[in-house]
């Protein structure tokens, strides 16, 4: 009787490639390697990912979904800052996946990632009047935590700090909030 495919061996193969990422960067990230760490053949990975790119693409979109989960469950918008820069330092291999791989799109798909939608929906709870204000003060926003998140990122890569990062970026968030 031939052996019948393992409906979970789609998320073992993604959990294996996102250890990889986490412990060693994407450029760990083989079809081989992948293979091996979720303990299946190269030929099987194959069937379920086209290629490399296509579990690039997953573990992507998990961890986008994964922060605007974080976001949305922030009760204002100073938490969705630091819930921000908190899922950058937790994982920051993902992070720069995630800028990698389709943010710089946002303008040009209408601004409509979870990511956005989350972080826009407590704009707009907490600073009522015109979208395209609340749009302009998210963009604003969101540039301003990236290059903290970026910084906080290189340094823990360096020296394992960055503590002052956050602590300036909170400040800078509500100077830029307060101004609304």
């Amino acid at each position: 009787m031939p052996k019948l495919p393992n409906p979970l061996l789609e998320k073992k193969i993604l959990k294996a490639a996102l250890a990889l990422l986490s412990r060693r960067g994407d450029h760990a990230l083989t079809m081989r390697a992948v293979a091996k760490a979720a303990g299946t053949t190269t030929p099987t990975v194959y069937q379920r990912f086209a290629d490399r790119d296509a579990i690039l693409r997953a573990i992507c979109e998990d961890a986008r979904q994964r922060l605007a989960l974080e976001l949305r469950g922030a009760t204002s918008v100073e938490q969705s800052c630091r819930r921000y820069l908190a899922f950058a330092q937790k994982h920051p291999h993902e992070y720069e996946l995630l800028m990698r791989t389709g943010w710089h799109d946002a303008a040009a798909l209408g601004y409509q990632g979870p990511v956005f939608l989350a972080a826009k929906g407590q704009i707009q709870r907490q600073f009522p009047g015109p979208q395209a204000k609340q749009v302009a003060l998210l963009v604003q926003l969101w540039c301003q935590i990236h290059g903290a998140a970026s910084l906080l990122i290189a340094a823990q890569q360096h020296d394992g700090g960055g503590q002052d990062i956050v602590k300036a970026c909170e400040a800078a968030c509500k100077t830029l909030l307060a101004s609304h």
